[in-house]
Parts: structure tokens; C-alpha cells; sequence
């Protein structure tokens, strides 16, 4: 099959790239564009959610979250066994098992669901989640949701 010059130019411009407009909300909105995504918003071509999507999906935002993510959980982690007694510590071995789960996937080849990406990023902005010092929430059954969406 080949593919003549007609054909080139109309597959190239029904798959446009996205306007400077829809790249800018992109970045400016990005957590209110995880918050659609987590909740299930489908994006349409040329938006900026559409945009937020591939940037989810590239390997640098990729790495950079596995990053950002064992940097912060190793605190945590270390905090909820120095400092408590009450925690247990299979709890925290748990949840750095699930970690670890959750690094190897996004540092994977396989492709990662850009809803459980923006979930990921939702848990590591979140100021009172299970990631922060005097957070709430269980880190356990975050990571495990994080995990089942990519």
C-alpha cells in the first residue's frame, strides 16, 4: 500500500498540532486537568487536556514523578518508624513494597494510563494526604489505587 502526497497532507492535517493556547492552559491548569482526569474526562483533539494527556504519558514527566515519589515516601517513611511506636512495621513495609510497585511501573516500557498518572499527582500535591508529615489518610491504600489505574 502506498501512501500518495494527498493522503499525507490530509492525515497530517486532521492530526494538527495543538494550539500555543491549549499548551499554555495546559501548563497553568494542570491541577485542575488531573482532577478531570482522575474523575473520568475524556479529552477532545487540540485541548489542553488533550495536551496535559501526552505530557502525562511522556518518559521525562514519568521519571520525574517516580523521582519526586521515592524522595518523598522515603521521608515518610523513615518518620513513621523513628519517630512512632504505634506504627507497625509491616505496615511500612508494605507500603514501600507498593512503592517500589508503583516506581518499577512508571519507570516501565509499558504504557501508564495518563488517570493514574494525574491520580499519582493528585497524592504527591495533596498538603494533607498520607505523603506529608502531619498528613491523614492511609499511604497503603492510596498507592494501591494509584497502581490498579496505570
Amino acid at each position: 500500500m502506498t501512501i500518495t502526497l494527498d493522503t499525507a497532507i490530509a492525515v497530517t492535517s486532521n492530526t494538527a498540532a495543538p494550539s500555543l493556547r491549549s499548551r499554555i492552559a495546559a501548563r497553568l491548569g494542570a491541577r485542575h486537568l488531573d482532577r478531570l482526569l482522575v474523575t473520568g474526562a475524556n479529552p477532545e483533539p487540540g485541548s489542553a487536556l488533550a495536551v496535559h494527556v501526552m505530557r502525562l504519558g511522556s518518559m521525562e514527566c514519568r521519571e520525574q514523578l517516580a523521582a519526586e515519589l521515592r524522595r518523598r515516601s522515603t521521608v515518610v517513611l523513615c518518620d513513621r518508624v523513628m519517630v512512632s511506636s504505634r506504627v507497625k512495621v509491616p505496615a511500612v513495609w508494605d507500603a514501600a513494597d507498593l512503592i517500589e510497585r508503583v516506581e518499577k511501573r512508571l519507570l516501565g516500557r509499558r504504557d501508564v494510563s495518563a488517570r493514574g498518572v494525574a491520580r499519582l499527582r493528585r497524592l504527591l500535591a495533596d498538603w494533607n494526604g498520607p505523603l506529608r508529615r502531619c498528613g491523614s489518610g492511609d499511604l497503603c491504600d492510596e498507592l494501591r489505587a494509584t497502581l490498579a489505574a496505570l
